[in-house]
């Protein structure tokens, strides 16, 4: 005890008001007292009654592991020292110490303390921005490798998702609102507020039911008495789909307060009957038919010329052309306002609707080209030739297009085939080798076994068998 008192009136006058202090006479109220106040340093001893020092040590690391240990002890056995550092301890104090070498022992540990609750603190404002950034890649219809990897890191567990857009008359409910998003259980949320409204992307490890989200949204609807309107995007399983329900909520949420009521919902189903302007001027773009597209532009503008139909009527547009991997990232919506703009806008997307359709011309005849020729020796600058591009544009947009190299693709036909032959089991391993385009038997089941890790025969013998 009079150690304790000791060592707490040291650290009261050379650190202050600054930390807390707390005492425990043996190794359970130790155990206890971590598991109450979570300090983030203990000074211990290694001879307790009950549970020792090194014991207590052991058993708090369980549930704290980042807790930090200083071992003060009588003991200078080199098995003391062993068993203290094994257990993460940071500084060993020989008793008798001094108040030099106890304070020292201490400001060191604080440093490295100090140090990575500054690294956390980075981590988390590096993932914050990272969800942020995730969250407007969505919105704004940019979903590419890049967001693929921010999902993977943000949440790899992903099966479905949506979005919420929340308006309030005070903007004190506007935090309590993120915060419900955030206690939920069936989702991870991602919020963004500006002033009174409020942006949630929920992120689900299943997939999430409709009537559970109504419930949810409801029982946030109903927790202040002030108005409110809440839009919610459909659910969706695929990440690119989210997009699309960005937009749901968005529009949603204008239709509510366009009702000018308060209220919640899924997006409105449009009247049968109902001219649909945004497929329409898309099946257009799609047909190549740029005088259908803006004749229905005009009809569109005459109908319903109101910002939130515009602005539906380019994201429509935005997410049928990014479908297709065709991109419109040169006009914004701030771009085109103006009817004009608008027609500059239809004749802009139907130019990329036509190179794409170029292009996809050029793929098509390739992959028909190697599907008829790749029990021969083929090049790629064979197949460039073929479809009339230079080597270098051939190969740059088989990839883009594609999504593989020229060679993996024309690998993955032969090995295709090569299974086909092996399961029939008709012909030897070199005539098979020959009949897909590989004059060496060897280095076709190399080729083999690199892609489905097993060589021919294996796989051969292994499906057989069953």
């Amino acid at each position: 005890m009079i150690e304790r008192k000791a060592m707490k009136k040291i650290i009261d006058e050379h650190f202050g008001k600054s930390v807390v202090i707390g005492e425990a006479a043996n190794g359970r109220q130790a155990i206890q007292l971590a598991k109450e106040k979570k300090p983030d340093l203990m000074l211990m001893d290694v001879k307790m009654p009950g549970i020792d020092g090194l014991e207590a040590i052991e058993t708090i690391r369980k549930d704290h592991p980042d807790m930090k240990f200083i071992m003060v002890s009588a003991y200078d056995s080199f098995e003391y020292a062993k068993r203290a550092m094994k257990e993460g301890v940071k500084e060993y104090i020989l008793k008798p110490a001094t108040i030099k070498e106890t304070v020292e022992a201490i400001i060191r540990v604080y440093k490295e303390i100090a140090a990575e609750r500054e690294r956390a603190e980075k981590e988390q404002k590096s993932r914050e921005f990272t969800k942020r950034l995730f969250m407007q890649k969505l919105a704004e219809y940019d979903v590419n490798d890049e967001t693929m990897e921010m999902q993977k890191e943000i949440f790899p567990a992903f099966r479905s998702g949506f979005f919420l857009i929340g308006e309030f008359s005070h903007e004190t409910d506007v935090d309590g609102f993120i915060r419900a998003c955030n206690n939920w259980r069936e989702g991870s949320a991602i919020a963004d507020k500006k002033r009174n409204q409020a942006s949630v992307l929920i992120l689900s490890g299943k997939k999430l039911a409709k009537a559970d989200v109504l419930s949810f949204v409801r029982e946030c609807f109903l927790s202040t008495p002030n108005k409110k309107w809440i839009g919610i995007g459909d659910i969706y399983e695929r990440l690119e789909d989210l997009p699309k329900s960005y937009q749901e909520a968005l529009l949603t949420l204008q239709h509510l307060k366009k009702a000018d009521h308060a209220g919640y919902g899924f997006p409105h189903v449009r009247k049968a009957g109902g001219t649909n302007w945004p497929e329409e001027i898309c099946d257009c773009l799609f047909a190549d038919d740029l005088t259908g597209a803006l004749n229905r532009l005009q009809a569109f503008f005459s109908a319903s010329g109101q910002r939130d139909a515009v602005q539906e009527l380019y994201f429509k547009i935005k997410q049928r052309l990014g479908e297709k991997g065709i991109g419109t990232d040169e006009y914004g919506f701030k771009d085109i306002l103006s009817l004009q703009e608008w027609r500059d806008f239809l004749h802009f997307c139907c130019l990329q609707v036509s190179s794409y359709h170029q292009s996809q011309g050029y793929i098509e005849r390739a992959k028909a080209y190697i599907q008829e020729h790749y029990q021969e020796p083929v090049a790629l600058e064979d197949v460039a030739n073929v479809v009339g591009l230079s080597p270098p544009y051939f190969t740059k947009l088989f990839k883009e297009k594609t999504g593989q190299t020229f060679i993996d693709y024309l690998t993955e036909i032969r090995l295709k085939k090569a299974k086909e032959l092996l399961l029939e089991n008709r012909l030897s391993l070199k005539e098979i080798s020959y009949q897909v385009g590989y004059k060496d038997p060897n280095y076709f089941s190399r080729v083999f076994k690199k892609y489905f890790r097993q060589s021919p025969r294996k796989f051969q013998k292994r499906v057989l068998k069953k």
